[in-house]
């Protein structure tokens, strides 16, 4: 088992330590705007200023392991196109991979089936703070969520550094670490017999992952409950999470591109309400890439 030492990157930060400069990359003037004529403007992404995916790139590899690319134009681009849009400002920072249409998050437009936006997740209750899990090869690098429209009220993204949960474990809790440092089934079935520790290092570099939910039911579907010990590693990790000074929060405008490390930091939202129909509700575009 990895020994327990502390994070000191970037990105093991708390909400309150950073600064709108650290995460968010405006764009001056807006990309991926549609043309006259129906054709998508394809300039270079760096003018206007200095490259954004590279101020993007750096931001998830040397800052704090998240961006908000703000100013991608998305008038007059259907939801369809807004699913490429996305596609294709990601595509230097990553191998694009096809996401799974069943997986939990908000009501999407996903990249797997970019015609009909994923099932509803009772938009009244907040998303618990989790990073995304996958079919085979497991886990991706790299999240990336378009807000194509925002909800009427709520549906802020909260975001927390898993190093900075391990950091505050390290010193108040270290009793739980080594339970976190041992392998959890994070599902069952099919192409989904997923197991991870919530923290290990790799090329040394410390790794989180961790969904309580899916952690609890996929050790239960394995028939091997959690421990007593382990239940309380996990309860540890979630008061940590409740901690308002560990959370950024930030309400997604239309166009805002969310970049996050999703071996480092966790994402959830808040509850919202959205319009009564036939207005058009919240709606993202989620993508992963490795």
């Amino acid at each position: 088992m990895d020994t327990p030492v502390a994070a000191v990157w970037p990105s093991a930060w708390q909400g309150a330590t950073l600064e709108e400069r650290d995460w968010l990359v405006p764009l001056h003037p807006p990309l991926l705007a549609r043309a006259p004529g129906g054709a998508t403007d394809d300039a270079p992404p760096g003018r206007g200023g200095a490259d954004p995916v590279a101020r993007a790139a750096q931001c998830l590899t040397h800052g704090p392991g998240l961006a908000v690319v703000r100013g991608l134009g998305l008038d007059a681009l259907t939801d369809e196109e807004c699913v490429e849009a996305c596609r294709r400002f990601m595509a230097p920072l990553g191998d694009m991979r096809p996401v799974n249409p069943d997986h939990p998050g908000d009501n999407l437009v996903t990249a797997a089936a970019p015609a009909a936006p994923a099932r509803s997740h009772r938009p009244e209750r907040e998303l618990a703070l989790h990073t995304d899990r996958a079919r085979f090869p497991g886990p991706p690098r790299l999240l990336g969520m378009l807000c194509i429209r925002p909800a009427r009220h709520g549906g802020e993204s909260v975001l927390v550094s898993g190093h900075a949960v391990h950091n505050v474990l390290l010193r108040s809790r270290p009793d739980v670490l080594p339970d976190l440092y041992q392998d959890f089934h994070f599902g069952h079935g099919p192409d989904f017999e997923r197991i991870y520790p919530v923290f290990r290092r790799s090329a040394g570099r410390l790794h989180v992952q961790y969904n309580r939910y899916w952690i609890t039911r996929g050790q239960q579907e394995h028939g091997i409950p959690l421990s007593t010990a382990q239940v309380a590693a996990l309860d540890a990790f979630d008061e940590v999470l409740a901690d308002p000074r560990m959370a950024l929060r930030v309400r997604l405008r239309r166009g805002d591109l969310l970049l996050v490390d999703n071996m480092a930091i966790l994402h959830g939202r808040t509850s919202f309400a959205d319009p009564p129909p036939p207005h058009a509700g919240r709606c993202l575009v989620r993508v992963w890439a490795d």
